[in-house]
């Protein structure tokens, strides 16, 4: 086995010192044309085929199989080859620039713009599941999605973005991936302290240890107003939590119960 130190290089082979890399298919007719077309070029293909170094001499097709089939239908001796890495980037990426494979974005990190694109696409091609599938409307809706910690498109069933289960979920697929972020692991919670001395910075604190973990939905709260509203209230004749509720900080009587985590009276 060499060092590979073919890399980046082109290079003149034989075709018998390649082999196909995977199945490929095309019209007899089309490869017939073109393999007349070569010879007519004095047997040279201007495009070349993209090989990886799999031994001493020896190589692989990985991207422009359709160039390599034609390579055989005229009966090539030697064809231009481009020697690439043979890492797992590098063989996705010339397949992607050859059109062989669509290119897929991580649904946990795309961009709006990104999300955009990718639907626009689905939804323009012939017999699309996705037709009728308003792009903004559920580009919109998932990107301001929480989707750092999906692994699965049923998320967007909840969205109400005109995606619903079967074909038109399953047709994300063909661009989409997920990669998600793990969940950080919760810290132990603040020093509980009293509702009714705590300082304006220990009630900031408290509350956005609750937003930071996702307690209970303190993530969507206004933490800057919550934490004014709640230190200036008068908490003399409090009893318990619950009038926090009343408020109107961004606190419900659901949020409660995540309170009493970090705070008594």
């Amino acid at each position: 086995m060499s060092d590979f130190d073919n890399i980046g290089k082109l290079m003149h082979l034989k075709l018998t010192d390649i082999e196909s890399g995977e199945q490929f298919s095309e019209s007899e007719f089309i490869i017939k044309a073109a393999a007349e077309s070569i010879l007519q070029a004095d047997g040279r293909n201007w495009i070349p085929i993209i090989v990886k170094e799999i031994g001493d001499y020896q190589y692989q097709v990985i991207s422009n199989h359709f160039i390599y089939i034609v390579a055989q239908q005229a009966k090539l001796e030697r064809v231009w080859c481009i020697v690439i890495s043979p890492n797992s980037q590098s063989i996705e990426q010339a397949k992607i620039l050859a059109r062989e494979v669509l290119p897929k974005v991580n649904l946990n990190t795309a961009s709006r713009d990104t999300i955009l694109a990718a639907l626009r696409y689905l939804i323009s091609e012939p017999s699309s599941a996705l037709k009728g599938v308003d792009p903004i409307v559920a580009t919109n809706r998932i990107a301001e999605s929480n989707r750092k910690t999906w692994f699965n498109f049923n998320p967007i069933l909840t969205l109400k973005c005109g995606i619903t289960k079967g074909k038109k979920l399953d047709t994300l697929a063909k661009v989409f991936f997920f990669s998600p972020s793990p969940e950080p692991e919760p810290l132990p919670p603040p020093k509980i302290v009293s509702i009714k001395s705590a300082s304006r910075d220990e009630v900031f604190t408290r509350l956005s240890y609750l937003s930071k973990f996702q307690i209970d939905g303190f993530e969507a709260i206004d933490l800057e107003k919550s934490s004014d509203v709640i230190f200036s209230a008068s908490k003399g004749k409090w009893k318990s939590l619950n009038p926090i509720s009343k408020l109107e900080c961004g606190i419900d009587t659901t949020k409660i119960k995540a309170l009493k985590k970090v705070f008594s009276l």
